[in-house]
């Protein structure tokens, strides 16, 4: 498979279908961290079409005994998602859930080495909260869209204050700036 002609077609398709996703300049540095890290059990909250998750996939696939974890609330969003992980031939190895984040993250029993949550900005608190402890030391989360949409994430910069968690805001493109919080 041509991974970027895929990637390519999947971005025509949810910039036609206005499917919110990752850039391509931000899936390129979440690949490198993800390889820096040397991650090997992955945790997404908030799928969408699969964008991301298969960019980690294609990421992982030559490495050994790894995990893509990822949560979709919108059965659409997820349908999608599953039929895009089977045409990149990567729906084998990532646990896809439907259901609520919040509802989900407090069944895992995992221990997660990368987390990246982009779903319902509102509610990034309660996802950093919730992760907390499911995450190893030294453990990467990369929070999305930490400026855009910044209004919506009020909640989350007190908390970080609060708890005096340290973490970098970092502009990867004018569009779209992530928080990188190291556990």
């Amino acid at each position: 498979m041509q991974e970027d002609k895929f990637l390519s077609e999947l971005k025509e398709y949810w910039l036609k279908n206005d499917i919110p996703n990752i850039s391509f300049t931000n899936a390129r540095f979440l690949r490198d961290l993800v390889k820096i890290k040397n991650a090997k059990n992955i945790l997404e909250i908030g799928t969408a079409n699969g964008f991301s998750t298969i960019n980690f996939a294609f990421e992982l696939k030559n490495l050994w005994n790894w995990t893509i974890t990822t949560i979709e609330f919108s059965p659409n969003s997820h349908n999608d998602a599953l039929n895009n992980f089977e045409k990149a031939w990567v729906l084998t190895l990532i646990k896809p859930f439907l259901w609520n984040a919040l509802d989900i993250i407090p069944t895992l029993n995992e221990k997660y080495d990368f987390v990246f949550i982009d779903w319902m900005k509102k509610r990034s608190k309660d996802f950093l909260q919730l992760v907390w402890d499911k995450i190893e030391d030294w453990g990467v989360i990369i929070i999305d869209d930490v400026i855009k949409f910044k209004e919506k994430m009020l909640s989350l910069y007190e908390y970080i204050e609060e708890k005096k968690i340290s973490y970098n805001v970092i502009p990867i493109d004018e569009d779209d700036w992530v928080m990188m919080i190291i556990r």
